[in-house]
């Protein structure tokens, strides 16, 4: 049994131009201790996914289909059951720490407030939260946690969010961008840290990431997004390594290390999507099939591709 399965996942925004098609029947699944990795442009629904699980979508969205955790339909479930279910079950990573830690408060009492609302007393909250601190690899964590967030660098303040994200040890935990904006030294600090928590059977996480680097160091399995939809999926470092899809073959030669070849033309719009394959206007490889049709995401050797060329 799958610790969280999502099956045809339909994400839409209400607009006065139309309905804005975000996610387009997406279905997947994360196991239990797995890291599950979404990449793609964008634009191409990552950070929508992430947040319809969680049902923290604007009002105007409009969501169909499943996700099963743990026996419980996240897109079905009441608002107390939700409540009861986010942080304690399932956690939330933002992009931006700045805009999500609280300025006004110590860094350690950030984390030990999350202990507090536990029932644990104020002076065990605040051991317990330099406890995660030096798990978090922050620096001289009671000198870090008698300060403020603008005190410390980028990468101190992604730990620190994380901190508290999994100080209730979640057993699922979403990821968004979790490198974005790093500098290279802190980057590659975060990417350690992640790596840590590979392989820890009662926790699994959903990363969502521009950062292929990130994904094929800590990912088991990659989802690739284009215009809303899976366009293929399989094990991560086959598929970086040896990518079936135009569109994710594009995505990686996009690299500086792999050359810098931009992707010419930009993605379909989500107001009006063609009919046949949505990465037909942008791939060299496109046949006349391509425009008539929309392909379906189809088993192809050891994962899955949308593409009807061999």
């Amino acid at each position: 049994m799958f610790l969280l399965e999502v099956k045809h996942l339909d994400v839409g925004f209400k607009t006065k131009l139309g309905t804005v098609e975000a996610v387009n029947d997406v279905s997947f699944h994360i196991d239990k201790g797995e890291i599950f990795g979404f990449i793609g442009e964008s634009g191409s629904g990552k950070s929508v996914i992430g947040m319809s699980l969680l049902r923290l979508l604007p009002r105007n969205a409009l969501v169909k289909g499943s996700a099963i955790f743990e026996g419980t339909d996240l897109l079905a479930a009441g608002e107390e059951e939700m409540q009861r279910l986010r942080g304690k079950e399932i956690a939330f990573i933002p992009q931006n720490p700045s805009d999500s830690l609280n300025p006004l408060m110590k860094n350690g009492q950030q984390i030990s407030e999350v202990f507090e609302a536990k029932g644990h007393g104020r002076k065990e909250a605040k051991d317990l939260a330099l406890k995660v601190m030096k798990r978090l690899l922050i620096r001289d964590p009671r000198l870090s946690a008698d300060r403020y967030p603008h005190q410390l660098s980028g990468g101190m303040k992604q730990r620190l969010l994380t901190g508290i994200s999994l100080s209730l040890q979640p057993r699922l935990v979403i990821a968004d961008e979790p490198t974005k904006g790093l500098d290279s030294i802190t980057r590659r600090s975060s990417i350690e840290f992640y790596q840590g928590l590979e392989g820890k059977k009662d926790r699994s996480m959903l990363l969502i990431t521009h950062d292929l680097d990130l994904a094929y160091e800590i990912c088991d399995r990659l989802a690739v997004l284009y215009a809303g939809e899976i366009v293929e999926m399989g094990p991560a470092k086959k598929l970086l390594d040896d990518p079936l899809h135009p569109y994710t073959q594009g995505l990686i030669n996009s690299l500086p290390k792999n050359g810098l070849v931009p992707l010419e033309g930009s993605s379909p719009s989500l107001l009006d999507l063609p009919r046949g394959c949505f990465f037909s206007e942008r791939c060299r490889s496109c046949i006349s099939d391509c425009i008539k049709s929309h392909p379906k995401l189809a088993q192809n050797g050891g994962w899955m591709k949308r593409c009807i060329l061999p």
